[in-house]
């Protein structure tokens, strides 16, 4: 099964059931905003396939680094990760990243599902 990720609402499910609600991807006036997904640095992650990679501590605990499809277009866009929120600065801390809580991390970690679709 794959896991989806509504940029539009920042949803995430796995086997059609919900797993954490409210996540974002971009910040400012390009959060969870489709239409802004080709802005470098401030856009969500662009729609599209992508593997999920390992782990490792680069945004936090639980960084789980994400491998685009070639088939997706990716605006000239790279290195993109699921992590967790900033302490200091909360709802600021994508820049086109998937920001979810830590015990969705810790589900995407222990899956054998390897792909996501973004949505």
């Amino acid at each position: 099964m794959v896991w989806i990720y509504h940029q539009y609402s920042g949803d995430l499910y796995h086997n059609d059931k919900l797993v954490y609600r409210g996540g974002y991807s971009g910040k400012g006036v390009h959060k969870n905003n489709p239409a802004s997904e080709s802005v470098r640095g401030k856009g969500p992650i662009p729609r599209g396939r992508y593997t999920i990679g390992g782990y490792t501590s680069s945004k936090g605990p639980m960084t789980i680094i994400l491998e685009p499809c070639n088939c997706n277009n990716m605006y000239g866009r790279n290195l993109f990760r699921i992590h967790g929120d900033s302490r200091e600065h909360p709802g600021e801390a994508s820049e086109g990243c998937i920001i979810v809580g830590p015990d969705a991390r810790r589900e995407i970690i222990s899956s054998v599902d390897r792909e996501l679709v973004v949505e």
